[in-house]
């Protein structure tokens, strides 16, 4: 009981922290995060944001249908995404959680519009992974949050077709949805072996 306590007064004292030192709270309040889609890629921007909403972390991605109801809005933009990025940049996201005015942006390649692919699916849970407050992961290992698509050992598939469920088993992976819990509560919903 006493070990369950001090558990319990452990985790609240870590959450508060940031707060106590005057840092910026990265959480969005309750784990909600509003997402409106201007671009022709909104059924992607969907998938990936079930992909955290059933993650087991302790998160909520709605996508909504009016930009005044959103946190966080996501563009279609290749010149603006080459001038914050580079050329062989496929999204950036203008926050790493959330940010003190409360609005954060995503920009996508075009080529990634359209129908859902594998690929557009892993670069917008990438994206919406930082919105939520993850950094980018070093290493080679299973992550969507890796600082490049193919340098993971669960790489997304380029098929040009709707990415299946076994496509998608790591996007996010267990290791990104442990970063997301840390930060929001929860536990990974599946260790599937294949996300190591």
């Amino acid at each position: 009981m006493l070990l369950g306590v001090v558990a319990a007064l452990t985790l609240l004292l870590v959450r508060m922290l940031p707060a106590l030192a005057g840092e910026r709270d990265p959480r969005w309040p309750g784990g909600v995060v509003n997402v409106h889609v201007e671009s022709d890629i909104p059924d992607t921007v969907i998938t990936a944001a079930q992909r955290w909403t059933h993650s087991g972390a302790d998160v909520t991605i709605r996508v909504v249908e009016s930009r005044r109801d959103a946190d966080v809005v996501v563009r279609v933009d290749d010149e603006r995404l080459r001038e914050l990025c580079g050329r062989d940049c496929l999204g950036y996201a203008t926050a790493i959680g959330r940010p003190s005015d409360g609005d954060a942006e995503i920009l996508l390649l075009s080529k990634l519009a359209g129908t859902p692919r594998p690929l557009s699916v892993w670069v917008a849970a990438h994206e919406l992974g930082h919105v939520l407050g993850l950094k980018h992961r070093s290493g080679h290992n299973c992550s969507v949050m890796s600082p490049r698509a193919f340098d993971t050992e669960c790489a997304p598939s380029l098929a040009a077709s709707r990415p299946t469920a076994e496509e998608l088993a790591c996007v996010p992976a267990p290791s990104d949805v442990d970063v997301a819990a840390r930060l929001y509560g929860g536990v990974a919903a599946t260790r599937d072996p294949r996300c190591q």
